[in-house]
């Protein structure tokens, strides 16, 4: 099976996690940095878990996977390590339509989490359609040794000035190349030597002669 790989916006949306153990606190921890708004169901939680509900981070039921849990959720996660009650979970959010990853069960799962790399705003996943994690790890390995944090930068630095970028040059086109540019220039180099005021200079220097040849065009 090929799945559609996608990104999802949880910012305050209600996510269900069925269990409390050690697998269920990895995948706790993603889904509150990206601002869901998690509810854990299980009879007894990690430290850390207890933590986090002592915190007002997570909601927390005690006790076994009822079908109700699913209320007003958006999707769910079993992270039980009981087949029985990971199949239970399953059955009830296809009943309700709802996405429900199953961990270790991709037959079970209507989504499978991805091996992720994280350098601040940039997410690169990795996944082999389920049929071997173990590989998927390999892959992140190999490839977050070749994306440092420089990349993170050039991402917030070109963030920081594409509403700019958007004003000074409003064709679509003249403005992706311009983006292209940047992205393709010396900037990464001189963020990865950490010549952050450099870089912020030859952003300038490329955004105001793209304006100016915009300029030109336009007359």
């Amino acid at each position: 099976m090929r799945y559609y790989p996608v990104f999802l916006d949880l910012q305050n949306r209600s996510v269900l996690v069925v269990g409390g153990g050690p697998v269920a606190e990895r995948k706790v921890i993603p889904l509150l940095e990206a601002g869901a708004r998690v509810r854990v169901v299980s009879p007894n939680l990690t430290p850390r878990l207890r933590q986090m509900v002592a915190h007002g981070e997570i909601a927390h039921r005690p006790g076994r996977f009822h079908e109700t849990d699913l209320d007003g959720v958006c999707l769910v996660i079993g992270a039980t390590g009981d087949v029985e009650v990971n199949a239970r979970i399953a059955r009830a959010a296809e009943r309700r339509r709802l996405f429900c990853n199953i961990v270790d069960a991709p037959s079970l799962s209507s989504f499978i989490a991805p091996a992720v790399i994280t350098r601040g705003d940039i997410l690169i996943a990795i996944s082999t359609s389920g049929r071997s994690p173990a590989l998927a790890v390999r892959l992140k390995r190999e490839i977050a040794a070749l994306i440092g944090q420089e990349y993170a930068r050039l991402a917030e630095l070109l963030g920081r000035w594409r509403a700019q970028i958007t004003r000074l040059i409003p064709h679509q086109r003249r403005r992706a190349r311009l983006f292209h540019q940047l992205v393709e220039s010396d900037i990464l180099e001189l963020l990865r030597a950490g010549c952050s005021s450099e870089a912020e200079q030859r952003v300038k220097e490329l955004v105001e002669r793209a304006a100016r040849e915009n300029g030109s065009s336009s007359r």
